[in-house]
């Protein structure tokens, strides 16, 4: 069964994440095209992220090793966040290196259009897509990372006259 994911839940999730995740350091990643499975190898700490949206879901569970495919990041946590009444969660990362990032994985879990980038830089070029798209928001690497349109809610900021 899958996780209906809202504004609110995205927003509390990544308050959570933050906590226990903010400053670990990851070791590789893996964004699985093939299951929309987005894997995130910390030293003491696998995060799963299912992003198909017959079964999407999220687990942290005990370390395990990367394969050699994976992709290796020497990062850490910088912190976690939502975008304001979006489903979008933000994790900023911290190169361990001098010269390379800042990084940030951005999960977007919208409907079935559900998906995981890693971009690089202020300008958040995409680096690594799971699943890229064409049409009116193009997700490729090579390509600026923007958010989608805002629905335009009233008072999404919380403030009501």
């Amino acid at each position: 069964m899958a996780i209906r994911w809202d504004p609110v839940l995205v927003r509390d999730l990544a308050r959570e994440l933050n906590l226990k995740l903010a400053g670990a350091r990851l070791r590789a990643m893996r964004l699985d095209a093939r299951t929309r499975d987005v894997v995130l190898f910390f030293h003491k700490r696998t995060l799963l992220w299912r992003l198909h949206p017959e079964r999407s879901g999220i687990w942290l569970r005990d370390a395990v090793e990367p394969q050699p495919e994976d992709l290796r990041f020497q990062a850490r946590i910088r912190s976690i966040r939502a975008i304001s009444d979006e489903r979008i969660l933000i994790m900023e990362l911290q190169s361990l290196r001098s010269g390379s990032g800042p990084w940030t994985l951005v999960i977007e879990l919208i409907g079935n259009q559900m998906n995981a980038m890693v971009t690089e830089g202020s300008d958040r070029t995409l680096r690594h897509v799971l699943k890229t798209r064409d049409g009116s928001r193009i997700l490729r690497v090579g390509q600026p990372w923007s958010p989608p349109p805002s629905t335009g809610r009233r008072w999404m900021d919380g403030i009501v006259s």
